[in-house]
Formats: structure tokens, C-alpha cells, sequence
């Protein structure tokens, strides 16, 4: 068993390391290139476009809600624009749970239409997904960590009709940097934050032969446009692993999101801010 995990580490290591090399060493114009033996690469320019609409439910027991609505974009190997398709339609309600110190719990589902896109390679799905998360937030001076944990489960028929059920465990560590407020300031209680993620999937070997999923960079700035309303913009990079377990497809490109808090909030971190283009 010690001998399977050590080989199981150093494939996952591996890939992680073949990433940062990859994704800071080599031109992302250069659609499809060799990595490691037996590994191809392919640079997918992406976009995320969301918006989100948190509000009270039951205030004495500390139960909230909110509804995500993304939009993804992409380009394909040989097409630069991140606009050119539309990967995916996303509507995700959450119940969410704040009885504890420094600590959240999310139950959501997950409605991902995902739109062929036969330059990518990419099939028709419709994808559900059942969630659950758990996030621990740790006070700083001028700032916060965070890390999360999301267990969820995709239902969906795959290119071929068969039915697959794949559970996929997911962990995220992410820093907050509070900016200073000047005595007239523009946007309110305005932040730079940056997370990594990484994901694992566990499917049937002849759908998908790897663990590894997706590892995932991101970097925003976050700010208050009044009271009730939280704009976020940034960048995402991120690698993931083709159920072939021979195609590494790395996304890059821009991000944004709107949320909207029906009770005021004086910081919005985006601690939860989902990335969709998996």
C-alpha cells in the first residue's frame, strides 16, 4: 500500500510541477506542444462571467442562501479569443449554514449545460452536480486566510450515452490582502486575493484512468460598489487532465463577477468564488 501512494504522489507531483513549467516557460500562442513523454499540451484561452445573489433565510439559525449564475467562454487551440464559444450555462443555488466561528457549510446544487464545441473537442453534456463545502476562514492583520474543502458528485451522459456518476474532492487555499481606504474613497474595503486548487476525480478507469483533475491559479482584486453590491476581476489559469489521461488542456483569461448582498456587508472577500471551466 506505502509503495502505491508513494508512486500515486510522484505522478501528481509530477504534473503539478510539469504546470508551473509549462504555463510560465512556454508561449501560449504555440496551440499544441509535447510536455513530459506521453503528454500533449494545449493552451485554451477562457473567460468567467457571474453573477450572484446572496440573501437571509433564517436568521435565528444562522441559514443563508444564495444563487450563482455563470457564464463561461473559451477560445479553442488554434482561436485566441476567449469569447469565441460558450463552454457552459451555470445556474447553482446554495443553503449555507454560519453558526460557527471563523467557519461556513454549503450544501448546493449545480445545473452546467455544457455546449459543443467541436474545434475543442468538446461534446454536448448536461451535467448536475450535488455539493458539499466547507470553509475556515483565519483573521490577520491587514488581511485573512482561508481554506476550503468541497466534496461533489457529477451526474451526466457522457459523448457515448453511458450514464457516469464521478465523485471529485476538491481543496482550496487562498490569502487575503485588505488595501488601505483613502479618506474619499471610490470603492469600499477593496482587496487583492489569490487562491490555488487543486482537484481529483474518482471514476470508473474506463471513463477516466487518472485521479488527478484540474490544479487551478487565480488572482482578483475585489471591492465594494456600494453597500449591498461586490465587483471582482481578475485572471484564472489552470491545467486539467483530459479523461484520455494524455491531453493536458491549460485555460487562461480573464474573470469577473457581481454579487449582490441583501443584507450589507462591509467585506466581500469572494472566498467561494466558483471558476467553471472544467
Amino acid at each position: 500500500m506505502r509503495s502505491i501512494n508513494i508512486r500515486f504522489g510522484k505522478k501528481i507531483i509530477s504534473k503539478i510541477a510539469c504546470f508551473f513549467i509549462i504555463f510560465w516557460g512556454l508561449n501560449p500562442t504555440d496551440a499544441i506542444s509535447q510536455s513530459e513523454p506521453g503528454y500533449e499540451i494545449g493552451f485554451i484561452p477562457a473567460s468567467i462571467s457571474e453573477i450572484d445573489v446572496a440573501f437571509p433565510l433564517m436568521e435565528k439559525w444562522k441559514i443563508s442562501g444564495q444563487v450563482d449564475v455563470q457564464l463561461v467562454t473559451q477560445g479553442a487551440y488554434s482561436n485566441s479569443n476567449p469569447y469565441a464559444y460558450v463552454q457552459r450555462f451555470v445556474v447553482r443555488p446554495w443553503l449555507i449554514y454560519s453558526g460557527f466561528k471563523h467557519m461556513k457549510f454549503y450544501v448546493g446544487y449545480a445545473r452546467n449545460k455544457k455546449y459543443e464545441i467541436e474545434e475543442a473537442g468538446n461534446p454536448e453534456i448536461l451535467e448536475r452536480r450535488l455539493i458539499l463545502m466547507g470553509t475556515y476562514m483565519q483573521k490577520m492583520p491587514k488581511g485573512s486566510l482561508f481554506e476550503q474543502v468541497r466534496f461533489e458528485t457529477k451526474f451526466f451522459d457522457d459523448k457515448n450515452g453511458i450514464k457516469r456518476i464521478i465523485p471529485r474532492l476538491r481543496g482550496r487555499f487562498g490569502v487575503n490582502h485588505y488595501l488601505n481606504q483613502g479618506d474619499n474613497p471610490i470603492f469600499l474595503s477593496h482587496n487583492i486575493s489569490y487562491y490555488t486548487e487543486i482537484m481529483f476525480k474518482f471514476a470508473s478507469k474506463d471513463y477516466a484512468p487518472d485521479r488527478f483533475d484540474i490544479l487551478r491559479q487565480s488572482v482578483y482584486y475585489s471591492a465594494g460598489l456600494t453597500d449591498n453590491l461586490t465587483v471582482l476581476t481578475g485572471i484564472i489559469a489552470q491545467m486539467q487532465l483530459r479523461s484520455n489521461g494524455s491531453q493536458f488542456d491549460v485555460y487562461y483569461g480573464p474573470t469577473i463577477a457581481l454579487k449582490w448582498n441583501f443584507q450589507p456587508k462591509i467585506r466581500e472577500t469572494f472566498d467561494m468564488v466558483n471558476s467553471g471551466n472544467d
